[in-house]
């Protein structure tokens, strides 16, 4: 992902089984965020289970967390949000 000609580090922390964080990923692929940019961080394999299992999908750029699932709605908006916060 190139935002003002620098490259982003985006990671997505997910779970097994979760439909959303499967639609988020997907949307953040087709923003054209690949791999290495890209890392998507299972969270049932880490110490991160605590923290954010009640949160993901989950989209980390540069360090900071910057969306998760309580920003999905029903009407579609969350992928304008999505696709402006990737490409700021």
């Amino acid at each position: 992902m190139t935002a003002r000609g620098k490259t982003r580090t985006v990671v997505i922390f997910t779970k097994k089984g979760c439909h959303l964080c499967e639609t988020v990923e997907a949307v953040v692929r087709s923003m054209g965020v690949i791999e290495p940019n890209l890392k998507v961080v299972d969270i049932d394999d880490d110490e991160l289970h605590s923290t954010y299992w009640l949160r993901v999908p989950v989209v980390r750029i540069e360090g900071k967390d910057v969306f998760e699932a309580k920003m999905i709605d029903t009407a579609g908006e969350w992928k304008k949000k999505l696709t402006y916060l990737l490409e700021k």
